[in-house]
């Protein structure tokens, strides 16, 4: 009987250290875990928007470009218009021909321009989150964060877990001292 209790005694014990090294073993790392929003760092960071102004500078300036080319064009077609009725059917039709060039011309250069500017754009947005991922890199090490998931993959975390505006913040900070020189995207 002494023995029974003693074993039972025992194994509780045991059971109860087995449960105890268990439970603090597993418990003692917790797993630190974070979310991004890139979207949000374009559009809230200095970097992103130098970006965006960077693209909406340069695309309304090629705008102007084909808006004044345009404007040529009304004016040639005008003229063909206007001065049909006196003009030789060798000089109508040589203007003709300069206005379709023309046209083909146009069309041909927006195509350029829209291909020009989305790959600036990309090729800008990937520099910035290029730097933005070494950024997070190196704040999750130095915070001992285990994962950091970029929120668009994920179906649901709490709000504590998003750390976005720190990585804005952070990113503003290192932006800023890069100096007038540096400043913005390298378009």
């Amino acid at each position: 009987m002494r023995i029974r209790k003693t074993v039972g005694a025992t194994l509780t014990m045991f059971a109860f250290l087995l449960t105890a090294v268990v439970t603090t073993g597993f418990c003692a790392d917790v797993a630190k875990i974070g979310t991004i929003n890139f979207q949000t760092i374009f559009e809230n960071s200095t970097g992103g928007k130098a970006v965006k102004d960077l693209v909406n500078t340069e695309g309304q300036r090629m705008e102007q470009d084909l808006k004044q080319k345009g404007e040529e064009i009304k004016t040639m077609e005008g003229r063909l218009e206007k001065d049909s009725g006196i003009m030789s059917k060798e000089a109508r039709e040589e203007l003709k021909w300069e206005l379709d060039r023309k046209i083909a011309d146009v069309k041909a250069l927006k195509i350029k321009y829209d291909r020009k500017i989305q790959e600036m754009q990309v090729r800008l947005v990937n520099e910035v989150r290029q730097e933005v991922l070494q950024l997070i890199q190196s704040y999750g090490k130095k915070e001992g964060y285990l994962l950091i998931l970029e929120d668009i993959s994920v179906v649901y975390a709490p709000g504590n877990l998003d750390i976005t505006d720190t990585i804005i913040k952070l990113y503003n900070e290192q932006y800023a001292k890069r100096g007038k020189q540096n400043q913005g995207p390298k378009g």
